[in-house]
């Protein structure tokens, strides 16, 4: 089935247009400050719309773990289900990125009225705290992903091995029928001499038998060989 009429693709591609949105506003949601009224209406769209995405991938690895059941009804290799399930794990960690983006936005306002104005070297040693915050945040994905990957070139390489398995299963088979073919070969040549031989010693009279008896050996040969 071609991705532009696999149901897959096509909510793919939904999503994707959907996180490219919410991309966008968030973008603009970084640029206005806290106390601008459309940052709080930004701030809810994209919430509404990171449930929705929520939503759809859940959707989609149930679809994919439905069609793992049986792939070959739906034309499915492995590597493609193996990269539909790294698809979907990585949108979904985009999508956990902008939920807590809000997060973290609407606790430091709150935190800030509660505690007051900060001095310089607080408002430092916070900033550094977050950021580091953020590398392991940044870390813990990029060891996620790498699991991903892990994952899927192993299942690839016991697939590849499976493959090589079979294919010298069939070589032996494919040599083995060489043999029986060459066998049948030469037992025919030693047949048509041996007939020959006998028409030579027995004369014309007998030619048409010993024909007749050539046709049934050439059968029987035959018939062992093939069957």
């Amino acid at each position: 089935m071609p991705p532009s009429q696999d149901p897959f693709y096509i909510v793919r591609q939904d999503i994707q247009d959907t996180v490219n949105e919410l991309k966008q506003k968030m973008s603009r949601f970084h640029g206005l400050t806290a106390s601008n009224p459309e940052r709080q209406t930004i701030a809810a769209k994209v919430q509404e719309g990171v449930d929705l995405l929520n939503y759809q991938l859940r959707q989609l690895d149930i679809a994919v773990d439905k069609a793992s059941e049986n792939p070959e009804r739906f034309n499915l290799t492995p590597e493609e289900l193996a990269s539909r399930r790294v698809w979907i794990s990585t949108t979904r960690r985009q999508v956990q990125d902008m939920t807590e983006t809000l997060t973290t936005a609407k606790a430091t306002p709150a935190s800030f009225a509660m505690s007051g104005p900060k001095k310089p070297s607080q408002e430092n040693s916070d900033f550094l705290a977050n950021e580091s915050e953020k590398q392991v945040l940044v870390m813990r994905r990029q060891d996620a992903d790498l699991d991903d990957i892990e994952k899927a070139v192993t299942r690839i390489g016991h697939i590849g091995k499976e493959m090589g398995q079979e294919l010298g299963k069939q070589a032996e088979m494919l040599e083995e029928l060489d043999q029986d073919v060459d066998t049948t070969s030469n037992k025919l040549k030693a047949a048509q001499k041996k007939v020959q031989e006998l028409i030579r010693r027995s004369g014309s009279n007998t030619q048409l038998v010993l024909i007749g008896v050539l046709i049934v050996i050439l059968i029987i040969l035959c018939v062992f060989a093939f069957y």
